[in-house]
């Protein structure tokens, strides 16, 4: 009776308020473009919005808080490809606690996504369109531009969302940009999204530590000398490690070959 109440009657009350909300932040949003476009050129006001905006839905729940570790990791002033596993549509919302001025690299799908999409666009986020090499092309000559803009970019590198919680293969498009541009690479390590907002569902969790760990940068006198693929693989396996122990629940014997395979595939 209770998962009846839970899923039938509470989660679309709460999804209606989320929905209510996000058009009043969205409605601000618009505003505050509108007094600073023309001359805030990195939307750097409009993104500190958007930060307070994720972390409103962090601060009415006072049964979800953020273990947060690293940030003395992130250098005032420096520009950054930042990367993160991703295991829900909720990490979105974790990384505007990074608190730092980005642009994401999403998936053109997302874009669309009413409200949220929206402030994609106006916060001149970057495009990628997976179906394409030209669109891939696209995107790094974009997020080139907004790194020499002084805007880090910030890259799912698993492409899409885990299933299971546990670290899937990456791909090179981080690390080719890494390697184009000269930029430092920020790792950041999330956990506890996928158990709040798993990838099949609605039905959001209401008490939850998640944790975000924010590792040391990776210099590009780091990567001299490797190859995009090579990198990529390099830091996957460090990503498995570190992953494997803040949460080991995710991985079992079979996923532990799965992750062998992909990255040695």
């Amino acid at each position: 009776m209770n998962q009846f109440v839970i899923k039938y009657i509470v989660m679309p009350i709460v999804w209606i308020l989320i929905g209510i909300t996000s058009l009043m932040f969205f409605t601000f949003s618009t505003v505050i473009w509108l007094f600073t476009f023309w001359w805030d050129k990195r939307l750097w006001l409009l993104h500190r919005y958007s930060c307070i905006w994720a972390m409103f839905y962090i601060w009415v729940n006072p049964f979800w808080k953020i273990d947060l570790e690293g940030k003395e990791n992130i250098k005032k002033g420096q520009t950054y490809i930042v990367i993160s596993n991703h295991q829900s549509a909720f990490d979105i919302v974790l990384l505007y606690g990074l608190w730092m001025h980005f642009k994401w690299v999403a998936k053109r799908e997302v874009f669309r996504v009413p409200v949220i999409g929206w402030n994609l666009w106006l916060n001149k986020h970057i495009v990628i369109d997976r179906a394409s090499v030209r669109g891939a092309r696209k995107m790094i000559i974009e997020a080139q531009k907004n790194l020499n803009m002084g805007n880090s970019v910030l890259i799912f590198p698993e492409g899409t969302r885990s299933t299971d919680g546990a670290v899937k293969r990456f791909k090179d498009g981080a690390f080719v940009l890494a390697k184009k541009t000269n930029y430092p690479i920020l790792p950041v390590i999330v956990e506890g999204s996928l158990e709040v907002f798993p990838k099949k569902g609605y039905v959001l969790k209401g008490s939850q530590t998640f944790k975000m760990r924010i590792l040391e940068p990776i210099e590009p006198t780091d990567f001299e000398g490797k190859d995009a693929d090579e990198l990529a693989k390099e830091i996957n396996k460090m990503y498995v490690e570190l992953h494997s122990k803040i949460a080991p629940q995710h991985y079992n014997f079979s996923s532990k070959l799965e992750s062998s395979s992909n990255m040695h595939s």
